[in-house]
């Protein structure tokens, strides 16, 4: 029977854990200068969740139950034995990139669980990018600053996920030292439309241009979007334009093919 997470309860949660039911899937990131893989996004699918069930609204049940950290540790162990197995078809470099909610990175245990699913994967071989979503405000304490001081000492890249459409904004530049940002799918779908969200996100790259910021964006789902956020200058894109989220199984294919 296919669960939604208006009916799960931490019984359920707890059980998917221990049964093995939540899975990774990837989704590329494409350089398209040279047509490459970049980088994957990890993403948490629970077996027997409905479609509706997505990975956001999954992490919130599992942060509502208390279950999140058991859920991250779960998860980054499946995905360094899929990297691991993978090795030989991934390319050096390659940037592996998972979501983290503000409270996770404020969190006691966060940043040791994060290098050691570094310290996992194949020395050097990998760049790891930790996402920080946007549902929440982030806080500026010593805490947050300090776990990522020494994330980015370890060569762990910060960005601010979906930047411009929740907490992070320009103030957020101001206060944290990250390594990029992630224009959202909702302003990258007004680049192929009369929308005035289509002027939001040259100047979010004009903005992340000023602070020495990586971007990426997300959501590119037509070869006219590809190509105006080429021409803006970005040109680490994710969508269903390249491919949509894949399971290991798929994702060995994806790799064969190109």
């Amino acid at each position: 029977m296919m669960m939604t997470t208006s009916a799960v309860n931490n019984i359920d949660l707890y059980c998917s854990l221990m049964m093995g039911e939540i899975v990774p899937y990837y989704q590329p990131l494409i350089d398209i200068r040279t047509q490459s893989l970049y980088g994957l996004e990890v993403l948490m699918r629970w077996s027997l969740a409905d479609e509706n069930a997505t990975p956001v609204t999954l992490i919130e049940a599992f942060e509502e139950s208390g279950l999140l950290p058991e859920m991250m540790q779960h998860l980054l162990r499946q995905v360094a034995q899929d990297i691991n197995e993978l090795n030989a078809l991934l390319p050096t470099g390659l940037h592996i990139s998972f979501n983290v909610s503000p409270s996770q990175v404020a969190a006691p245990g966060f940043v040791f669980d994060t290098l050691s699913f570094l310290a996992m994967l194949p020395l050097e071989k990998y760049r790891l990018v930790v996402e920080v979503t946007e549902e929440q405000p982030l806080a500026n304490t010593p805490e947050v600053r300090g776990a990522f001081l020494k994330l980015q000492l370890a060569d762990v890249s910060i960005y601010f996920d979906d930047f411009g459409t929740g907490y992070a904004n320009l103030n957020c530049l101001e206060q944290f030292n990250v390594d990029g940002v992630k224009i959202d799918r909702l302003f990258v779908a007004g680049l192929s439309s009369d929308s005035p969200s289509g002027a939001i996100v040259p100047a979010i790259a004009s903005l992340a241009k000023a602070y020495k910021l990586n971007v990426i964006a997300e959501g590119v789902e037509t070869t006219q979007q590809s190509q105006i956020l080429s021409d803006i200058g970005i040109t680490v894109q994710q969508g269903h334009l390249f491919s949509c989220a894949l399971s290991k199984t798929q994702l060995r294919d994806f790799l064969v093919v190109e």
